[in-house]
């Protein structure tokens, strides 16, 4: 059955940014004197909410310790000169094809709320999303509230919907909320690291979206 609604994430699925993020978590915790963290120690962990990342990179720091790394990292991310924000070129197409074609499409992402805002505003995509939500205002992934509340705000029901991601995390947010989706090997996780969770399919790139919507009976 063909969804009333596309959830998108953010990173690594509409906007090329998991290099970036790579290198802003390395700075900063350099910037606190901390031993930086392996590149692909990071890259399993995006899509989680910051704190989440946090805790799982420093187990062994103290609580006021991690709050100044995450300012430090929200310091350097939000940075207006910090223009690491590019979304994929296939992204505005898709957006574009899919809104005309009267799919809804919506945001769930691990980002924070002044985080996403200001990614929307700079890539000007405003006008695509009817709902958004984010992992300051819910549950981090894989849980599944960030897909409850898209569909509750929009009187869904997550069968109704498609989840579209570039990690496990975002598959297995969409499976714990009894939604179908659909990964994007674009960002932090590998096809092969995909293939572990539940998926309908695995694009290489988000030009391949239409086509395989409208492959869906």
């Amino acid at each position: 059955m063909k969804p009333k609604l596309i959830i998108f994430d953010w990173d690594g699925t509409l906007a090329d940014t998991t290099n970036p993020i790579i290198s802003t978590f390395q700075a900063s915790f350099q910037e606190c004197a901390l031993p930086a963290p392996d590149s692909e120690q990071i890259r399993g962990l995006i899509g989680y909410n910051l704190p989440t990342i946090i805790r799982h990179l420093a187990p062994d720091l103290g609580e006021r310790a991690r709050e100044e790394l995450a300012e430090v990292y929200a310091a350097h991310y939000l940075n207006p000169n910090n223009r690491n924000m590019k979304l994929f070129d296939s992204a505005i197409p898709c957006l574009q094809t899919l809104k005309a074609q009267g799919y809804w499409l919506a945001v769930a992402t691990g980002k924070g709320r002044t985080g996403l805002d200001n990614a929307i505003a700079q890539t000007g995509t405003a006008d695509f999303w009817l709902a958004t939500t984010c992992a300051s205002e819910q549950p981090s992934k894989p849980a599944p509230d960030m897909v409850f509340k898209l569909c509750d705000e929009l009187g869904l029901r997550p069968s109704e919907t498609l989840v579209v991601g570039d990690t496990t995390h975002d598959l297995e947010m969409a499976a714990n909320a009894g939604a179908p989706a659909v990964a994007v090997a674009t960002g932090a996780h590998t096809a092969e690291h995909l293939q572990t969770a539940p998926h309908l399919a695995i694009l290489h790139d988000l030009s391949e979206l239409p086509d395989f919507l409208a492959g869906l009976s």
